[in-house]
């Protein structure tokens, strides 16, 4: 099963043991993506995301390479078809920023001590920003995502406090 933790420091586990064997962040990267957004991606999109700058044919030969390697990783968590991409469903566990993002969205008006209780748990999973100390800064448009998404999940939070 594989488990992400992206609140803080950027923590990946595969049954339970540490993956630390990647070559390159935007092998992590492409994990993180995958695993936050959910669902099935297009190949030529999560290239452009991953080496936008490059031409097309560049980076989808570059996300080839990166996918051989995270699939050493990962396995068959990794579904990757001629043209999307996707973790498989029962493989992975979403990761703590999703879990807090649903866990406050479904709060909802804190009328009772237990849905006080929820709330304050939730706030308590809240251990940093949304990848905190991961950067890929010749890739602009992850870069962006990342910025939009912690500010959504800091957002979320300060709510939440209020």
């Amino acid at each position: 099963m594989l488990a992400l933790s992206l609140l803080g420091q950027v923590t990946l586990l595969k049954d339970g043991v540490p993956l630390d064997q990647f070559r390159s962040q935007r092998e992590v990267a492409l994990l993180v993506y995958l695993a936050q957004t959910g669902g099935e991606h297009r190949r030529d999109f999560v290239a452009e995301l991953l080496w936008n700058g490059r031409s097309t044919q560049q980076a989808l030969s570059n996300l080839r390479t990166v996918l051989s390697r995270v699939r050493k990783q990962v396995g068959d968590t990794l579904i990757a078809t001629r043209t999307s991409l996707a973790l498989a469903p029962a493989s992975w566990q979403p990761p703590d920023s999703v879990m807090l993002l649903e866990t406050l969205a479904n709060v909802g008006t804190v009328d009772s001590a237990d849905a006080a209780i929820v709330l304050q748990q939730a706030v308590n999973a809240y251990h940093g920003d949304f990848l905190a100390d991961f950067h890929l800064p010749d890739a602009p448009q992850f870069e962006q995502w990342v910025r939009v998404t912690r500010e959504h999940i800091r957002r979320q939070v300060v709510a939440a406090y209020d």
